[in-house]
């Protein structure tokens, strides 16, 4: 998409439309890129809540843990510098809407905005530094982490092959035959199985496979469309992002202190980077051992669908579901 996309606002729109309707197969590369994105959270957000219940963010894997939430936050990255990118109406306005926030911070939220803007305001300074973000900035920093995540799996080892709720006996570390297993891989699972090539060589490749068949099967049922070509002057009626993205757009449109807002929005990523250290006290994994840890993932989980479910509504209807 990089071969035709031109990121300027008197050319971004009609880039877009050249790709859906002229480009060979231009509708279906970005269509699946849509749903590969979402796909791609989907499985992140999963992955989150195994790891979290399964307590496999403990001793020694905390780093693991970290660098994971880390790109959590840069997957969430992508999705708000990409929806600006086609510069059609809802993207310009949810833009606007999402470097406005900033401006609540004291001392230096001002100071934010305009470094986002680039400008006065939003325009075409903005849309260079959001294409910058996402096509150069953010892929280099996943690539980073994923560096590091990746290679302590793989020293590490995965912590489970299977449900911790159903497994009553750990492998004895002192077995022999256990112990050659272990110094053949470069990690292993939780019966000692190396992560090379058991894992990495023969099912992530299906499991990648798959998801590429779903996608490309989504793309073709339900293609990605574009709307209207921003206009600054006429706000659209309903601006309705990703549902990823739900529980947040809530939080923005129902909470009248921007500040408070931020603090609501922040708390998630950090809270969970703090995870690791604030649950090693209790040493068991298994999320019927944790009752707090579990009690505060479903509380979590229930006020992110409530929010979801408000963010669908009309503003006076979502009030009931969301925050005053």
């Amino acid at each position: 998409m990089t071969f035709y996309y031109r990121p300027t606002v008197t050319e971004a729109f009609a880039s877009v439309q050249y790709i859906m309707t002229k480009a060979n197969f231009g509708w279906l590369i970005r269509s699946v890129h849509r749903w590969s994105a979402s796909m791609m959270v989907l499985m992140m957000i999963l992955h989150v809540f195994r790891v979290y219940l399964t307590g496999g963010f403990k001793k020694p894997r905390e780093l693991t843990w970290v660098t994971g939430v880390v790109l959590a936050v840069l997957t969430a990255s992508f999705g708000v510098t990409g929806y600006s990118l086609p510069w059609d109406q809802i993207g310009y306005w949810a833009v606007k809407i999402v470097t406005g926030v900033p401006e609540a911070i004291p001392v230096i939220g001002s100071s934010l905005v305009e470094l986002l803007h680039g400008s006065s305001s939003v325009g075409q300074s903005t849309l260079t530094r959001f294409y910058s973000l996402h096509t150069f900035v953010l892929p280099l920093l996943t690539a980073v982490f994923m560096l590091m995540h990746f290679p302590i799996i793989c020293k590490q080892g995965w912590i489970y092959k299977n449900s911790p709720i159903l497994i009553t006996k750990k492998p004895d570390l002192n077995d022999p035959v256990l112990r050659a297993k272990l110094a053949k891989g470069m990690g292993h699972n939780y019966y000692g199985e190396p992560a090379w090539p058991n894992d990495l060589l023969y099912i992530f490749p299906v499991v990648i496979l798959g998801t590429i068949a779903c996608n490309v099967g989504l793309a073709v049922l339900e293609p990605s469309m574009i709307g209207e070509p921003a206009d600054p002057f006429a706000t659209p009626l309903e601006i309705l992002p990703e549902w990823y993205f739900f529980p947040v757009f809530q939080i923005l449109r129902t909470v009248s202190n921007k500040l408070l807002g931020i603090l609501l929005m922040v708390s998630v990523p950090m809270g969970l980077l703090t995870v690791p250290f604030l649950e090693n006290v209790n040493k068991f994994q298994n999320p019927f051992c944790r009752p707090v840890a579990t009690t505060i993932f479903l509380i979590g989980t229930i006020v992110a669908l409530w929010l979801g479910i408000g963010a669908t509504l009309p503003i006076e209807k979502s009030l009931i579901l969301g925050l005053f």
